[in-house]
């Protein structure tokens, strides 16, 4: 199998950027989930405030250049994150919220590990079980892989295994158990639960492994992905 796409999501909860290449280092890609959103409300105040409470956060799409994170609101106005992009966001979901960025040194604002890394086969082969169309989207990957040798769900199989692409190695941790964030189309920011309902009833509510860098590294699309014993996947 090769990597066919890459994505970073330089703000937590927002859409995020593809990739043709990226330096892997610990924690991962750089600017990745190195901003989140914060909820103002007295109820909620200072906790995560992600797409699972405010669809519509999907609709912003966050990326890295020269050093710095930006956002693309939906009418294609583009702010720095930070106080700019929390004014937008405010504005658009009418929501009292703060965007708040990692600590110098810090590990990033992920859920659990460095990277997401799924199959290609495994979105088609669900595709076929749901009888609709599935974006990848809808998981957030770090890295997506596909090939003549992808077996649908064989990721499930990994865990404990180390794999190889471009310079870098990485350590698959464990399977991804799904949450609400799945039912979101991400192109319409329409919520369907009976999404995550699949998921739970067929896969017990996993797809994609989480993984870790544990040799830093560059990766790029068309790059092999080989267990790190030299055997292909």
């Amino acid at each position: 199998m090769r990597i066919t796409h890459l994505w970073r999501y330089p703000v937590k909860s927002l859409a995020g950027e593809p990739l043709q290449e990226t330096q892997l280092a610990a924690g991962g890609i750089p600017f990745d989930r190195s901003f989140r959103i914060v909820d103002a409300l007295d109820s909620r105040k200072g906790k995560p405030l992600t797409a699972r409470q405010l669809p519509r956060m999907l609709a912003f799409k966050a990326a890295a250049s020269s050093g710095a994170v930006q956002a693309q609101a939906p009418d294609g106005t583009i702010v720095a994150a930070g106080e700019d992009l929390a004014r937008a966001l405010r504005a658009a979901l009418e929501r009292p919220l703060a965007v708040e960025a990692a600590a110098a040194g810090a590990y990033p604002f992920f859920d659990d590990s460095d990277l997401l890394v799924m199959s290609a086969s495994s979105i088609r082969a669900l595709a076929v079980e749901m009888d609709r169309p599935v974006s990848a989207a809808r998981f957030r990957p770090s890295i997506l892989l596909d090939g003549d040798d992808a077996i649908p769900f064989a990721e499930d199989t990994w865990v404990g295994r180390t794999f190889t692409a471009g310079s870098a190695e990485i350590s698959i941790t464990q399977r991804n158990v799904r949450c609400a964030f799945t039912n979101i189309d991400p192109e319409t920011c329409v919520v369907d639960p009976a999404f995550l309902k699949h998921i739970v009833a067929r896969h017990e509510q996993c797809f994609g492994v989480y993984a870790r860098v544990v040799r830093p590294g560059r990766i790029a699309v068309g790059d092999e992905w080989r267990e790190s014993s030299g055997g292909l996947t």
